[in-house]
C-alpha cells in the first residue's frame, strides 16, 4: 500500500520553507522525479536552481520561492523540447481522416508503436480513432481525423508526457504522486538509498542488471528472472536489459537465425498486433518459409508481457 503523503510548510525568519510531500504534492511528481531535481541542481541555472536543502527535527525543508521558480523554469524547459509538428498537419483539412502510420509521421513520432503506447500506458492523452482505412500491406489499420490531431498538437506542453499524465497541482480522484510499477517494486531498496545517493527506479534496475551481465552475462529470459527478483512488470525490465546490453556488447551473444527470427516476430507483435496472416507478413518481408516464420511467431507470443491490440 502506498504511503500517504505528509506535506509541511512552515516559516522561519520570513522564508517560507516546505519539505519534499510538499513538493510532491503540489508538482504530482514520484518520488523519484522530485529526488532527481534535487541530485541534478548543479547542473540548472544557477538563476532557477532547484534550492538547497535545510535540515529542520530531522526532515529536509526547501525555499517554497526558489522551488516555485525552479519548477516554472523546468516546466518552460520541458515545454520546449515537445516535438514539434510537420506543416503539413496545418495544410490538410481538418476533416480528412490518415492512417496511424502518416498521424505518427505528421506528428514526428518516430513510428506508429509511439501511438500505440500511449493508448496502452496512458488511456485518454491521444486522440480517439475515428475508424480504419487500408494499410500499405492491405490490412486495416487505425485512422485519425486531422482535426483531432490538430487538437492534440496544439496541446502539447510536456504536461502529460508520462504515463501518470499528471498536471501540477492537487489531483481529483486520483491518486497523490502515483508511483510506476517498477517504483513500487523497488519502494524499499529506493527509500534506503534516498540520503546517500537518490536513484531513480530505472537507474536502480539499471545497476541491478548491468550486474547480473557482468557477473553471468546476458542470456534470454534475464528481464524474466530479474522481473521475479525484484518485482515489478516484465515488460520494464526487457527496456532495462535492452539499455544494459547496449554498454555489455561483449556479454551478448550473436542471436542465431531462429533467435533472430523470433526477435523481429516479437517486434512486429508489439508495433502491429497479432494481426491474422502476420507469418506470411514477415515470411515476404524477411525471406523464408511461413512455417518457420510460425514458429517464431508462436514463440514470440509466450515473450510478450502485455496484450496487443
Amino acid at each position: 500500500m502506498t504511503k500517504a503523503l505528509n506535506p509541511q510548510r512552515r516559516v522561519v525568519g520570513g522564508r517560507a520553507l516546505v519539505n519534499r510531500d510538499w513538493i510532491r504534492e503540489y508538482t504530482g511528481a514520484s518520488g523519484g522525479s522530485a529526488a532527481r531535481w534535487y541530485k541534478v541542481r548543479d547542473e540548472q541555472p544557477q538563476e532557477h536552481r532547484h534550492p538547497e536543502k535545510e535540515r529542520i527535527e530531522g526532515t529536509d525543508f526547501y525555499d517554497e520561492q526558489q522551488f516555485r521558480s525552479f519548477y516554472t523554469w523546468f516546466q518552460a524547459e520541458k515545454a520546449s523540447k515537445v516535438l514539434k509538428a510537420d506543416p503539413e498537419l496545418y495544410e490538410l483539412d481538418p476533416e480528412d481522416v490518415v492512417s496511424i502510420n502518416k498521424a505518427a509521421e505528421l506528428l514526428n513520432f518516430s513510428g506508429a508503436s509511439v501511438i500505440r503506447k500511449y493508448q496502452q500506458a496512458n488511456p485518454g492523452y491521444f486522440p480517439a480513432p475515428a475508424g480504419e482505412v487500408e494499410g500499405p500491406t492491405g490490412r486495416m489499420i487505425q485512422a485519425f481525423r486531422v482535426g483531432d490531431l490538430q487538437a492534440f498538437d496544439g496541446k502539447r506542453t510536456g504536461d502529460k508526457l508520462g504515463k501518470a499524465g499528471r498536471r501540477p497541482g492537487p489531483q481529483p480522484e486520483a491518486p497523490v504522486g502515483r508511483r510506476s510499477a517498477l517504483e513500487e517494486a523497488l519502494a524499499s531498496e529506493l527509500s534506503a538509498r534516498g540520503g546517500i545517493e537518490p536513484l531513480t527506479a530505472t537507474q536502480l534496475a539499471a545497476q541491478y542488471a548491468a550486474q547480473a551481465i557482468e557477473r553471468d552475462g546476458y542470456h534470454p529470459g534475464l528481464a524474466a528472472e530479474l522481473s521475479a527478483q525484484y518485482g515489478g512488470p516484465q515488460r520494464s525490465w526487457e527496456y532495462v536489459v535492452r539499455n544494459a546490453r547496449k554498454h555489455h556488447p561483449e556479454a551478448t551473444p550473436s542471436p542465431s537465425p531462429a533467435g533472430r527470427r523470433v526477435e523481429i516476430a516479437l517486434t512486429a507483435l508489439r508495433e502491429r498486433g497479432d494481426v491474422r496472416g502476420l507469418a506470411a507478413s514477415l515470411a515476404r518481408e524477411h525471406g523464408g518459409s511461413p512455417d518457420v516464420w510460425s514458429r517464431a511467431v508462436n514463440t514470440a507470443r509466450t515473450q510478450l508481457t502485455e496484450p496487443t491490440t
